[in-house]
């Protein structure tokens, strides 16, 4: 299973119908999950990145992969971005739990442990960063099975 596990506070009813689209669409090709989770909302940002991180951290179980989306992350193509979701669904016991941090992202600890991808250059809203990620999910899945949902 993928799990996009998204920290953020702000509803917005048109993205959650998006969202939840592209993870229906997902259904015949891969079991995908999409939580929201609240965030710390906290005045100091470094205890905010804490306890978010560990919010996420304490979602996992043995086996679980779990990959960051930062700013500093690694950078794919749509193509090979399916070509690395793959590779990790191959190598993972568990489920792979895709983080988007919150409002100040993840702690230096959890961003030095596990990996992290870029989703863009640009920097997005949460809810946006949620949308895009589901859509590129969805499209690897596309990829890899060989529609003509995506076009090189």
């Amino acid at each position: 299973m993928i799990l996009i596990a998204a920290i953020e506070n702000h509803k917005n009813s048109e993205i959650d119908a998006l969202c939840n689209d592209y993870v229906k669409r997902c259904s015949p090709m891969h079991a995908v999950k999409l939580e929201l989770l609240p965030a710390a909302r906290t005045p100091d940002p470094e205890t905010q990145k804490a306890k978010e991180s560990e919010t996420l951290l304490k979602m996992m179980k043995p086996g679980d992969t779990l990959i960051l989306c930062d700013e500093r992350g690694r950078t794919f193509s749509s193509r090979a971005f399916a070509t690395h979701l793959e590779k990790t669904l191959s190598q993972s016991r568990g489920k792979i739990i895709i983080a988007i941090g919150g409002a100040y992202g993840f702690t230096d600890e959890l961003r030095n442990q596990y990996p992290s991808i870029r989703l863009s250059d640009f920097v997005f809203p949460h809810q946006l960063a949620r949308l895009v990620l589901t859509e590129q999910i969805y499209r690897a899945l596309n990829i890899l099975k060989g529609t003509g949902y995506h076009h090189d």
